[in-house]
């Protein structure tokens, strides 16, 4: 979807990321353990504790990891061609003991591969909300810049990108490339969305 105004064009896209998202899940096997809460996708996955990074190692791998992704998105490395993230990434086994269970990191991401991918997963139900929900942002955002009279320029591109859960290592940060937003805040907070995302091109 394109906004113009004044010859110039905003390109608006929505975007599930299977990376961040799959960091999120790790995040939730690691919340059922250390913060003793029980998330989807629960404990099973692990087949032993020991497989599991202390907390403080956890955290800081995992924001080492987010930053090495989001700088990649940022680049716009893989905006042609989406596919090219759907790839088992080496910092992922850095969010495990090394002398844990070689094939931890590889049976986590399968078993999120297949809620990530299968007909009724997450991906499918996360692609066909926001699809129908894009038009209307996007004219509630081409209104907020023509009403603050924001020039853009041309060929700019907007990503809105979509986590199926609140981070809490970390603090996603927006620009006006890249904004970050829960499910619950895109279908709940659609207004609100809006006028962020104005306020990131002042």
């Amino acid at each position: 979807m394109a906004l113009s105004r004044n010859h110039k064009k905003l390109n608006i896209s929505n975007l599930c990321p299977m990376d961040l998202n799959f960091l999120l899940y790790i995040d939730n096997i690691y919340e059922c353990y250390h913060g003793e809460k029980e998330v989807f996708p629960g404990k099973y996955l692990i087949s032993n504790e020991q497989e599991l990074l202390d907390l403080e190692s956890f955290n800081e791998n995992f924001n080492i990891c987010w930053d090495e992704i989001i700088k990649e998105y940022e680049q716009q490395q893989y905006m042609d061609n989406p596919f090219k993230t759907l790839h088992f990434r080496d910092c992922y086994k850095s969010l495990f003991r090394r002398d844990s269970d070689i094939h931890a990191p590889e049976r986590i991401w399968n078993a999120f591969s297949l809620w990530w991918w299968s007909e009724y997963g997450i991906k499918v139900y996360m692609d066909r909300y926001t699809d129908l929900i894009m038009p209307e942002l996007a004219e509630q955002i081409w209104k907020g810049l023509y009403e603050k009279n924001i020039e853009v320029n041309d060929g700019s591109s907007l990503y809105v990108m979509l986590l199926f859960k609140q981070p809490i290592r970390t603090i996603p940060k927006s620009s006006n490339k890249l904004f970050f937003s829960t499910m619950n805040d895109f279908v709940y907070k659609k207004e609100n969305i809006a006028s962020e995302i104005v306020e990131l091109f002042v």
